[in-house]
């Protein structure tokens, strides 16, 4: 007996836990492949990784997912409604915005992933550079007042989202966390933003899911509580622990990441010297990407790029297999706060490969 358990009681526990961390382990390396691979449905579209090999990714590989129905906008006749706990209420144009002080940011934009499946990792992810107004220049001109403490921000998508009438896309944001760097996107990658990513405006959160920056965006609106909707009360929350209580946590900052796009997933190399290539990002800059040849039994550091903006880093690793066979390459980030990538069970989940040398 320990502690006054018997033993049996222990190790079926213990052999429970450990059968359940395999499972997971498992899915994880199952679905990292199908993802990594690229998907393309109706409603979402998602390239293979191994072609994200360019720091700014072009457009056409830059990922599309919609919840609902994509809305259909005249842009002429378009406007943002701001209101509120503002001064003064707003309703904008689209050249209202766009003759306003413009900014540019890099940055990069991942999705958190099915949000009935929160665990999963989906590697969806794009570096883009966004274009637009800055969200703190149009609420200084509305006044913002003392007591607002969120932005709830609603797109001009509705409808049917497994089995539940959505009457309006809404999502908020703590206004303390919405830094300078937040804007009211209208281009991406210089080009007008396009009806399948958003536009003509979308809610642009760097440093944040993207399931935060709210597409088709028409009316923001300042309170001093969260948003009731769908998809800030039940979908899009983490279950955590905390002083022995689960509790919900909103899917608002990005995680540590870390993904190789150079060897694809079941490559086949030839014998010698390799080149391991990836991206790493990370709500706070990455400092440190390790990466492990042989299935997480050891890791080793990759070079690492520095961080511009909130855009993506790039990492690098040489490698040379010591003989034939299949290996597992995995790679892991950590950022400036020292947090990093648990082994399964997250949606930023150590992510892994196979590949053979032959």
């Amino acid at each position: 007996r320990r502690g006054g358990l018997p033993c049996s009681r222990i190790c079926s526990a213990t052999w429970t836990a450990v059968r359940r961390q395999r499972r997971e382990r498992w899915r994880d390396v199952v679905m990292s492949a199908y993802w990594s691979t690229g998907v393309d449905l109706p409603n979402l579209q998602q390239p293979a990784l191994a072609r994200l090999t360019d720091f700014v990714t072009p457009l056409e590989h830059v990922f599309f997912l919609r919840h609902m129905a994509m809305p259909e906008i005249d842009r002429a006749s378009w406007r943002l409604a701001i209101g509120g706990l503002v001064e003064h209420e707003l309703s904008l144009s689209l050249a209202d915005l766009e003759a306003m002080p413009q900014t540019e940011i890099c940055a990069v934009h991942e999705c958190a992933g099915h949000p009935l499946h929160p665990t999963v990792p989906v590697r969806r992810v794009a570096n883009v550079v966004w274009r637009g107004v800055r969200l703190s220049e149009v609420l200084k001109r509305a006044c913002v007042a003392p007591d607002a403490r969120f932005v709830w921000s609603y797109g001009a998508d509705k409808g049917d989202y497994h089995g539940v009438d959505i009457p309006a896309y809404v999502k908020d944001m703590p206004v303390s966390e919405l830094h300078g760097e937040a804007m009211l996107a209208t281009h991406m990658n210089s080009e007008p933003l396009s009806d399948k990513h958003g536009g003509p405006v979308r809610l642009v959160v760097p440093g944040f899911y993207g399931t935060n920056s709210t597409k088709w965006l028409v009316r923001l609106a300042l309170s001093d509580t969260r948003s009731p909707g769908y998809f800030t009360t039940v979908m899009y929350n983490d279950r955590v622990v905390k002083d022995g209580l689960e509790q919900l946590s909103p899917v608002w900052r990005v995680a540590p990441h870390a993904v190789m796009v150079q060897p694809a997933e079941q490559a086949r190399l030839p014998p010698g010297k390799q080149k391991i290539v990836g991206w790493a990002w990370g709500a706070d800059a990455i400092t440190r990407v390790e990466v492990s040849t042989d299935a997480g039994a050891s890791w080793a550091d990759a070079q690492l790029d520095a961080r511009k903006d909130h855009a993506w880093q790039r990492f690098e690793f040489e490698w040379t297999p010591p003989s034939l066979g299949t290996y597992q390459l995995r790679c892991r980030a950590f950022d400036s706060t020292g947090l990093g990538q648990p082994e399964h069970g997250v949606r930023n989940a150590v992510f892994s490969i196979s590949v053979t040398v032959e």
